[in-house]
């Protein structure tokens, strides 16, 4: 399979609707999970309001910087 015909595949992949309608419906799913995440971490309020708006206004890129540097939840500790 040469270059050229890998990106036909992905060309015909990014084509179809299906794929768009998948990929939308995890990014809302993980935009509310992550919202909900943040309100119930330990942060700040200043800092949880900033993170929700980076969340809601640049989802993609909010949401990996969320991941990597993000509110952590403390372990219970017994």
């Amino acid at each position: 399979m040469g270059n050229s015909e890998s990106w036909n595949v992905l060309a015909a992949i990014m084509n179809l609707p299906i794929f768009w309608s998948v990929f939308a419906a995890i990014l809302v799913v993980l935009e509310f999970w992550a919202v909900i995440r943040v309100v119930k971490s330990d942060a700040s309020r200043e800092s949880k309001c900033l993170w929700i708006l980076m969340l809601v206004f640049v989802p993609v890129i909010s949401l990996l910087a969320w991941i990597f540097v993000g509110p952590k939840t403390r372990a219970v500790q017994a």
